[in-house]
């Protein structure tokens, strides 16, 4: 290599210069500075999800209710115990309303403890009867209660439990 060709190359590897220190902390500060911002407000997502699958629970039961009310209407199953068709699925009736049961409410919804990772407790097809819809994986308590109405002119109930187990709300 010829002088000329020396001095070339040592000027291109004296052009060349790395990160200095202060350029490397203002990045790490940025970064730190954005994560700070963002990890919080992830931490939020699951209770924000979980509020919004209880929300689609809730509706999803009152739906059905109002649904397999008007099918008992038509097919005048409208007393303290019946049994209506909806969408090809037979529903357990309470005074032409779903009761609140397995094959009530929940068939009438179309909920799936698998793969709608739901726990179902209490029901039973008669009148007054209460079935409770619990999000699995909550924090305290996450759910939807069905009540079967107590008499021929009265309305069943739906409620949200949202506690977070102190007493404060969230899921």
């Amino acid at each position: 290599m010829d002088s000329a060709g020396f001095k070339r190359a040592h000027a291109f590897h004296q052009t060349r210069r790395a990160f200095t220190l202060v350029e490397f902390l203002v990045v790490v500060l940025f970064i730190a500075t954005v994560l700070a911002l963002a990890v919080p407000r992830l931490g939020n997502l699951g209770t924000e999800a979980r509020s919004a699958k209880q929300q689609a629970i809730y509706g999803s039961v009152r739906a059905a209710a109002q649904i397999t009310r008007a099918a008992a209407q038509i097919h005048n199953q409208t007393g303290s115990s019946g049994l209506v068709t909806v969408d090809g699925l037979k529903v357990s009736t309470v005074f032409g309303y779903p009761a609140a049961s397995l094959a009530g409410i929940i068939a009438a919804t179309g909920l799936d403890t698998a793969s709608d990772r739901i726990t179902i407790s209490g029901g039973g097809p008669d009148a007054g009867n209460a079935i409770t819809i619990a999000l699995d994986g909550a924090h305290g308590s996450c759910a939807v209660v069905y009540i079967a109405p107590a008499a021929p002119e009265a309305m069943p109930t739906v409620n949200n439990v949202n506690t977070d187990g102190t007493g404060g709300k969230g899921c």
